[in-house]
């Protein structure tokens, strides 16, 4: 072991050992003596690959489905070997999950779905669920992405129209209670009487908390979800009726952090303009650029904003033709911003909420789920610099079909993937890519759409251990 400095007992300092998250996780533990010795400490730091991963799916109001899928083996830091993977709420229990392939479980209805991985299955597993909903009073496809905890994160949904309402799920996976704030942002600021505070959800404990039917002041709403102790997994749930015909239905589940430079992939255009919606979580003014990118490369939409520090707003993007965008908004000071998309102005429609996607740097994925009616899924990745990135997708039959693509800045590209069952994304080189996954289908009643982030998976961990030096 290699000498690291001199510490004072009783004090756990990990900085140098690299806590480092997404593709390397890193955990640490402490041997100290007593408060009155000083001692040399030495680090311990070894690295291999995940050995046990666990991701929390908030579950539908309906039955649906959980996805999960198996990081290429040509990608994991070494062979990959033995493993198992359940679901954990799922009758199906077990999954019948493969390295380099995807696999899916029955969830029942009101129920929390954890993935739960070991051995090599545990290397770069990525999960998601999915509800399709067809019934004549409620109808939409939902799709979000299983994950970990979060302490602080923003969810988009809900609105002043009458019979639109937003749901919020909240699932505590950890053994111990965790107490969670729901703050509802608008034009005004934090709606006191809409927001929900210290809800309290025991060790395993699942609460949806109804948040709609929101007032004028609410139209553009925005939902910062904190909460204490080890975090919470949520998902927001976005029903919009008009009288007895479904305008749509989407859950999302990736919890959005501000920054001033966000990227949003798979934005799609119909007869419905796209509606961006953005909040600035701090109390400064922010002087917002919107900017609609074709995959041309074409600027199609500019629009340049001011938001009160601590407040929410929205705008439609007008004028855009029937296809696939990236929207980029740059501001002055931290935002954060998604992009609601719908299948049509009228009659029977389905919506989407396309939120942030992270510059993804290392290997990334998503799994996607099968019976979606006329179903058809296309990836988009987007980059503000150079980039290259390799796409792996898995398709219903288990056959990879490996690719290369270049992204030019600010120039998004599209890549059919069809009916498959997962995609995998990973840069090449330098630069950074942005990356989400857009499904379409349709029946009878009208057309299907949900978009979801692509998410950095966890190849490594990290363990380093502070032990007292001999004497």
């Amino acid at each position: 072991m290699k000498p690291w400095g001199i510490v004072r007992a009783g004090v756990a300092v990990l900085a140098g050992a690299g806590l480092v998250w997404g593709a390397t996780e890193a955990t640490g533990t402490a041997d100290t003596t007593r408060h009155s010795d000083v001692r040399t400490a030495s680090v311990d730091t070894t690295s291999g690959r995940v050995t046990e991963r666990a991701l929390t799916c908030t579950g539908a109001d309906l039955d649906g489905s959980v996805e999960a899928a198996s990081v290429p083996q040509s990608w994991a830091p070494e062979a990959a070997a033995g493993g198992t993977a359940r679901v954990e709420g799922s009758p199906s229990g077990d999954l019948a999950l493969q390295h380099g392939a995807a696999a899916d479980a029955e969830l029942p209805s009101s129920v929390t779905g954890r993935v739960a991985a070991t051995g090599g299955l545990a290397t770069g597993l990525t999960a998601g669920q999915l509800q399709l909903d067809k019934r004549s009073v409620s109808r939409g496809l939902t799709m979000s992405n299983c994950a970990t905890p979060t302490r602080s994160g923003w969810f988009f949904g809900g609105g002043s129209q009458k019979g639109r309402v937003a749901r919020l799920t909240l699932v505590n996976p950890a053994a111990t209670p965790t107490t969670v704030d729901a703050a509802v942002l608008g034009s005004d600021g934090v709606d006191k009487a809409a927001s929900v505070d210290g809800t309290v959800l025991a060790p395993g404990e699942r609460k949806v908390l109804t948040l709609g039917d929101f007032g004028p002041d609410l139209g553009a709403a925005v939902i910062h979800v904190v909460a204490s102790g080890a975090g919470v997994a949520a998902s927001l749930t976005d029903v919009w009726m008009t009288g007895e015909t479904p305008v749509g239905e989407s859950t999302s589940s990736d919890a959005v952090s501000p920054a001033k430079d966000v990227v949003i992939p798979g934005v799609r255009a119909t007869r419905s303009a796209p509606a961006v919606r953005l909040a600035v979580p701090g109390s400064d003014q922010a002087i917002v650029r919107v900017r609609a990118i074709s995959t041309s490369g074409a600027v199609v939409a500019d629009k340049v904003t001011t938001v009160a520090g601590g407040t929410s707003a929205a705008f439609d993007l007008s004028g855009l033709a029937a296809g696939s965008y990236s929207v980029r908004v740059t501001a002055d000071v931290p935002v954060v911003a998604a992009v609601m998309s719908r299948t049509g102005t009228s009659g029977t429609t389905d919506l989407s909420w396309a939120t942030a996607a992270p510059g993804l740097t290392g290997p990334a994925g998503a799994a996607l789920a099968a019976g979606v009616p006329a179903g058809s899924a296309q990836l988009m990745l987007a980059a503000t610099g150079t980039a290259r990135a390799q796409i792996v997708t898995v398709a219903s039959s288990g056959d990879n079909t490996t690719r290369t693509v270049a992204v030019r800045a600010d120039r998004p590209v599209v890549v059919s993937i069809g009916d498959a069952r997962a995609v995998w994304v990973r840069p090449v080189g330098k630069g950074s890519v942005h990356a989400a996954v857009t499904v379409t289908g349709h029946d009878s009643s009208g057309a299907f759409l949900a978009t979801v982030p692509v998410q950095p998976v966890t190849l490594r961990q990290a363990t380093s251990r502070l032990v007292p030096a001999r004497e």
